[in-house]
C-alpha cells in the first residue's frame, strides 16, 4: 500500500459532457447508477469518519485509510454526475445520517464490531457494483471508473479481513 496512488490532481482536459449521443433509455440508468453508487460511498465514508478515535494504533490508520478511499469514490461519481449534466440525490443525507449511525454504534461496540461493519459495507458495495455494471449501457469512460472503484472495494474487504482475522 505504500505506493497506492488514490487521487491525482484533475485536469479541465479530463472533464468530459457525457449526455450526449446516448439513448435516454440508458440515460434513465445511468443516472440511477450513478446517484446510487455516490450515495452509497457518502454512506461508506461517514461510517468510517465516525469510527476514527484518537488513538494512534493500526486500526485507526486502516480506518482512515478507508475513509479517504471512499472519499476519492464519492468524487468520483459526483464529477460523473456533473459531466452528464445531473446532480447528487436529494436524499443523500439519509445516506449520511446511516453512516453516522452504523460507524458511531460500531465504534462504541468495539474494534470487531468496527472491522465487521466495515466489511459488510465493502461486501454490499461489490453486489451493487455487479448490479448496477449490469444495469446499463455504459460510456467506456464512466464504465472504467466503475470498475476501477469495483477493484478498491475487493481490496477494502481483503485489508479488513487481513486485520480481523490478525
Amino acid at each position: 500500500m505504500a505506493n497506492y496512488m488514490i487521487r491525482g490532481a484533475v485536469e479541465p482536459q479530463e472533464i468530459f459532457f457525457r449526455a450526449d449521443n446516448i439513448d435516454p433509455a440508458q440515460l434513465t440508468m445511468i443516472r440511477k447508477g450513478l446517484r446510487k453508487l455516490h450515495t452509497f460511498e457518502i454512506m461508506a465514508v461517514n461510517i468510517y469518519k465516525f469510527q476514527i478515535a484518537g488513538a494512534s494504533n493500526d486500526l485507526n490508520r486502516l480506518i482512515i485509510q478507508a475513509m479517504a478511499n471512499e472519499m476519492t469514490h464519492v468524487q468520483d461519481y459526483q464529477i460523473k454526475l456533473y459531466e452528464y449534466g445531473w446532480s447528487p440525490s436529494p436524499l443523500r443525507w439519509l445516506f449520511w445520517l446511516v453512516g453516522m449511525f452504523i460507524g458511531l454504534f460500531s465504534r462504541l461496540r468495539g474494534e470487531k464490531s468496527m472491522l465487521n461493519a466495515g466489511i459488510w459495507t465493502e461486501q454490499k458495495a461489490v453486489t451493487d457494483y455487479q448490479k448496477i455494471i449490469n444495469s446499463a449501457k455504459w460510456e467506456p469512460e464512466t464504465l472504467a471508473v466503475i470498475q476501477k472503484n469495483l477493484s478498491d472495494e475487493y481490496h477494502h474487504i481483503e485489508t479488513l479481513q487481513k486485520h480481523l482475522n490478525a
